[in-house]
């Protein structure tokens, strides 16, 4: 944060050799991506499409109605056991999508903890295309439902490849007497990271900075570099942006976590189901405004929060509320308590 202690640091490297005093080495693994509940859906629906909440939630009712999607309002992203034996099936349905399964080369659904798990499955399970894909027309979609449906499959599909597997390499080095590192990786298998390069490139949208760490050339110990470019930047943090729908559907899912029991049968702002509407209510009562992706509050929102008693405008009251209500549907308490 000292401009004079970087211009002097700078001084004494200037020019000097860098020695690389030490490599590792290490295998990581990413899993695929949890299939989608409808929260995380309508999070991705607003990144990839600018759909709003309310209008991801009536696209995939449309297509649940068109028996072509599984129930929607869901908040898991587990299947149940009982659909196992069902995903071949689902999965040779897609055979419309020959440049996105080519990755899987017919490989099917692997039975795991990650993917299928009843005990995290209440009446109903993750959003995924149905048995009856084989009989529809997909082509003949409206283009937003037919986004959406590919956004569900691509999700399958990836849960049904490999993981990504890369090497994680990291270097020091030493360059008068002070140390620096270098991070970066290597891709040794692309697994399900490949389904979702096509899905990509087929909706036009740019790659993913796939690597955000960069790739390193070969490297050994003893190595010397010289002699090495070296600079002072300045750079300035900005203040938190502003919500978008989808960094504020996140937001209210995850609203007072922190503060809640482990027990606690909802967390959060709303359901799955109620969260696009309250967004939507808000808006149509002037308490915020769109503005671009960005959401708002109006100075009658702010005005409204300011006035409002703490307990009120806590989700913890929620989260005590939902309680309740949980206890009396198990018989603990009576509805008039």
């Amino acid at each position: 944060t000292d401009r004079e202690r970087g211009e002097a640091l700078l001084e004494q490297i200037k020019n000097s050799p860098f020695t690389i005093t030490n490599v590792t080495r290490k295998n990581g693994k990413e899993a695929p991506p949890r299939l989608f509940d409808l929260t995380s859906l309508q999070v991705e629906c607003n990144r990839k499409f600018a759909f709003s909440a309310d209008e991801t939630l009536k696209t995939i009712q449309s297509l649940y109605e068109k028996k072509v999607t599984t129930y929607p309002r869901v908040d898991t992203t587990f299947l149940s056991d009982d659909i196992y034996p069902k995903c071949p099936g689902i999965l040779k349905g897609l055979r419309d999508y020959q440049a996105l399964t080519a990755p899987l080369d017919g490989a099917t659904l692997p039975k795991s903890k990650k993917v299928f798990d009843n005990s995290k499955v209440t009446d109903h399970h993750a959003i995924i295309p149905t048995i009856e894909i084989e009989k529809a027309d997909i082509k003949a979609l409206p283009l937003g439902e037919r986004n959406l449906f590919l956004l569900v499959c691509c999700k399958l599909l990836c849960a049904a490849a490999e993981p990504f597997v890369y090497e994680a390499v990291t270097a020091t080095f030493d360059c008068g007497g002070h140390t620096f590192t270098a991070k970066g990786r290597h891709v040794l298998s692309l697994g399900w990271k490949d389904i979702d390069r096509i899905f990509r490139a087929s909706l036009k949208e740019k790659p993913e900075d796939e690597d955000a760490e960069g790739v390193l050339p070969a490297l050994t110990e003893g190595q010397v570099f010289e002699p090495v470019s070296a600079s002072v930047t300045e750079h300035f943090t900005s203040p938190p942006k502003p919500y978008t729908e989808d960094t504020l559907l996140s937001a209210m899912e995850n609203a007072g976590k922190e503060d809640m029991p482990d027990e606690a049968e909802r967390k959060g702002l709303g359901t799955p189901a109620t969260r696009a509407a309250i967004i939507e209510k808000l808006v149509s009562g002037g308490f915020v405004e769109r503005k671009g992706k960005n959401l708002i509050p109006t100075k009658a929102g702010v005005n409204l929060v300011t006035v409002l008693p703490e307990l009120l405008t806590s989700p913890k009251l929620t989260a005590d509320w939902e309680q309740r209500l949980n206890e009396v549907a198990k018989g603990q308490v009576s509805p008039e308590d």
